[in-house]
């Protein structure tokens, strides 16, 4: 009795592996675009929350610039985030290049969001991530003057853990 596997045995394993992984593809590019969204919004969330503390351990107003308006929503990660002084020196930056795929708007008209020295409040407005490969996946970081609290929901429902708006 001779040990190991034909060559036969051995392509109808490998055949059956690919058609198995062929298969389970697709569900992983929408598990890494919910991680990159996640990802994102938890990373925006950490940038506004560090905006509103360095104004107020600064005790003047910041900004945080968007490199692009109201009415042009960015996907192709061209986009990015600066928080400045009075003086317009960038403290802090957000580059939007790894998510490239992620929708990114906003609400400013006048394409910043101000954080008050004493308080650091920011003005309100929202920011909104969508990917556009995934269905009902909007989250929407949203910052409230009064009183001042900047938090993450679901657009239309609760998602990935976020409550819904």
């Amino acid at each position: 009795m001779t040990r190991g596997f034909t060559l036969l045995e051995l392509l109808i394993t490998i055949s059956v592996m690919m058609i198995l992984l062929a298969s389970a593809a697709p569900s992983f590019s929408s598990v890494i675009k919910t991680v990159k969204v996640q990802r994102l919004a938890s990373e925006l969330n950490g940038f506004l929350v560090q905006a509103k503390s360095e104004a107020v351990n600064r005790n003047e107003d910041l900004w945080v610039r968007f490199s692009f308006s109201k009415d042009d929503p960015q996907a192709k990660g061209s986009w990015s985030l600066d928080m400045v002084n009075s003086a317009n020196e960038v403290l802090l930056a957000l580059d939007g290049a790894p998510y490239s795929d992620i929708n990114v708007s906003h609400s400013y008209s006048s394409q910043k969001i101000t954080f008050e020295g004493v308080r650091g409040r920011p003005s309100a407005g929202n920011i909104t991530l969508k990917s556009d490969s995934i269905s009902n996946n909007a989250l929407k970081l949203v910052l409230s003057n009064p009183p001042g609290r900047i938090k993450v929901c679901g657009l239309s429902s609760e998602l990935y853990d976020y409550p819904k708006c």
